[in-house]
């Protein structure tokens, strides 16, 4: 009776199909990369409208006191950038500088719409019940805002070298979803992935369908952070012997 019933069991098991399972770990930025370049690409348009010419030869100091948003790191970088790319030199405060720029924030951030075409979320009447939204074709579009004002001035006068002035730009990036089926986005941020990487996205595989040939991964030109050719610091000579003397 114990053969069997060990028998029994050991056949059950043979014929149990092995199941296995495993699990990795994920984790997402505070700020997701959509909004951070929707943002940063806002902040370049603003500032391309922005003449730094005269800036050429003189000492400038770039004073950030009243510059209060987010991203002030990369508006403050982008502000040295292109003085220096203006043949303007970057002085290490207000005192050794010929001008002094002040930027300020009128607005940098972000706003979100959502938009759909169906049936509209509705209660059934004289029950607790309620039907869901029905989207045929639904749209999340995210704008993002850039309000940079600068005023240049003499740091020894006080007195201004112009009117100074606001930029504003505003990028925005979409999502749509056809029955169900997306992302299929449009906008600044994947003008800005395909131009710098060739940047695909997931819904490349449907675009491809329709010939169009999909783009690599891959950076398609390097940075050069340095004009001209580089050369390899000569090393040091050493300092010859001297001829040994005899004393009589």
């Amino acid at each position: 009776m114990k053969y069997q019933t060990l028998k029994t069991l050991l056949s059950c098991i043979a014929f149990t199909p092995l199941v296995g399972c495993a699990s990795s770990r994920t984790s997402d930025t505070a700020r997701t990369a959509t909004e951070q370049v929707l943002l940063s690409n806002a902040i370049d348009r603003s500032l391309n409208n922005v003449s730094f010419d005269q800036l050429s030869g003189r000492k400038v100091f770039i004073d950030d006191k009243y510059l209060d948003s987010v991203d002030k790191g990369y508006v403050m970088g982008s502000l040295r950038h292109k003085t220096l790319a203006a043949g303007g030199q970057l002085a290490k405060d207000a005192d050794s500088a010929d001008l002094v720029i002040e930027p300020r924030s009128g607005g940098i951030g972000t706003d979100s719409e959502d938009s759909f075409i169906g049936i509209p979320k509705m209660s059934l009447p004289g029950t607790a019940l309620s039907l869901p939204d029905v989207k045929f074709i639904s749209r999340t579009t995210q704008l993002g805002t850039a309000k940079i004002g600068l005023v240049a001035y003499d740091p020894k006068t006080g007195t201004s070298f112009g009117l100074g002035g606001q930029s504003t730009a505003v990028t925005q990036h979409d999502d749509k979803y056809v029955l169900g089926m997306g992302p299929f986005r449009s906008g600044a941020v994947r003008q800005e992935r395909e131009n710098a990487i060739g940047y695909e996205s997931p819904t490349g595989a449907i675009a491809s369908l329709t010939g169009q040939k999909p783009a690599r991964l891959a950076k398609r030109s390097p940075v050069n952070l340095v004009d001209g050719s580089t050369s390899r610091v000569a090393e040091i000579p050493a300092v010859p012997s001297l001829p040994s003397t005899t004393t009589r």
